[in-house]
């Protein structure tokens, strides 16, 4: 019998060492991170673009999401040793050193997803934001040039209504490669935002869907495999602003603000009418819930002229999510929004809504050319 057997698991002062030294250099890039933006900027803009070409593209080879799979294998294991142990500690046949054992790996396996973590994402919530990078400025707007930005996404929301294709009750439905379509849409970016060129992995539906709508979640990115991820049992129209979205985190854009406004960028440039659709309905959507809350009047004013067939995709996704509005999505919403803090979005969830004021500068010229035709 060796001496391993005899004494159980051992490992020495190097062991130890090397299982901590994932977790000291992900904790140590944090801080780096969050205290200097030009070091942020320099990862985002030389080496997290080749993080991602080598991960997304070593994972796009897989048709599925490799990052799903991956969850499951991994529930699967720890349940497995779990149940092992037990059942060796009823049956006193447990190895020596078996806590060891088990802190090692939780150490080395913690620390190596929190570096992953941080050279996946994690330093990039501390670069140069999407509108500072672009020149947009966020200071928001008045109430009138809000109400004229709602004018403008309704006005082309209902434009393209009726070029999409819909099921008999009315409800859009997507006809395109939306995987293809949203990297082409993310691609034609590029000139104009060049921080946007680049590669783009294939994005990738959940099989398990089910379990992202408990959640009230559309859409992940995974930092382990840099792939984008999508509930693909969400209403239509939110599908390709969503893959959009989540593409845009892997350009290194990790907050949510930003990242929708990429995604309604990229669905409105696209050459598909249902992308545009998308855009112009999540656009319309995030301004009106801005206006509602500044101005009711103004907001039913512009409410009242948006098209019934436009009404009904509405209806349809708030029927989709109400079946779900459980305590489980209240506890993911809360974990959310810790997340996000923690990550420097000081708002928390309520940074999605920041999106208006990107909305506001992009149509700044337009908006101010119909409040002086008003006038």
């Amino acid at each position: 019998m060796s001496k391993q057997e005899k004494n159980g698991f051992h490992i020495g002062l190097w062991g130890w060492l090397a299982a901590l030294l994932p977790a000291v250099l992900g904790t140590a890039l944090y801080f780096i991170s969050a205290a200097s933006r030009s070091f942020s900027d320099w990862y985002a803009l030389n080496l997290y673009p080749v993080w991602v070409g080598s991960v997304g593209r070593f994972f796009g080879i897989f048709p599925f999401s490799a990052n799903e799979l991956g969850i499951y294998i991994l529930i699967a294991l720890g349940l497995f040793w779990l149940v092992r142990d037990i059942a060796r500690v009823v049956s006193r046949r447990l190895r020596k050193g078996w806590g060891r054992r088990w802190l090692w790996i939780v150490i080395s396996f913690a620390g190596s997803m929190w570096l992953v973590f941080m050279l996946g994402c994690g330093i990039n919530y501390n670069r140069t934001n999407f509108a500072e990078a672009n020149g947009l400025p966020t200071a928001g707007g008045t109430k009138e040039e809000l109400y004229q930005l709602c004018e403008i996404l309704t006005e082309e929301t209902n434009r393209l209504a009726f070029s999409v294709q819909r099921d008999e009750n009315g409800i859009m439905q997507l006809t395109v490669d939306t995987q293809r379509e949203a990297v082409k849409a993310m691609g034609n970016l590029a000139d104009d935002y060049p921080s946007l060129s680049g590669f783009y992995p294939q994005p990738k539906p959940v099989f398990f869907s089910e379990f992202m709508s408990h959640e009230n979640i559309s859409g992940v990115h995974s930092p382990f495999t840099s792939e984008a991820q999508y509930n693909r049992l969400i209403t239509p129209y939110n599908i390709p602003h969503t893959v959009c979205h989540e593409l845009s985190h892997l350009k290194g854009y990790m907050r949510e603000d930003e990242a929708n406004f990429v995604g309604y960028l990229a669905c409105i440039n696209s050459e598909s009418g249902e992308f545009q659709y998308s855009g112009y309905v999540l656009g319309y959507i995030y301004a009106t819930n801005a206006l509602y809350g500044a101005d009711r009047d103004k907001w039913s004013a512009v409410r009242g002229k948006l098209d019934a067939i436009v009404n009904t995709d509405l209806a349809e996704n708030s029927r989709y999510w109400d079946q779900y509005r459980t305590v489980i999505a209240e506890v993911k919403e809360k974990m959310n929004d810790s997340y996000l803090k923690f990550n420097h979005q000081e708002d928390g969830v309520k940074s999605y809504g920041r999106v208006v004021d990107l909305m506001l500068a992009y149509y700044h010229d337009e908006i101010q050319r119909r409040l002086g035709a008003a006038n």
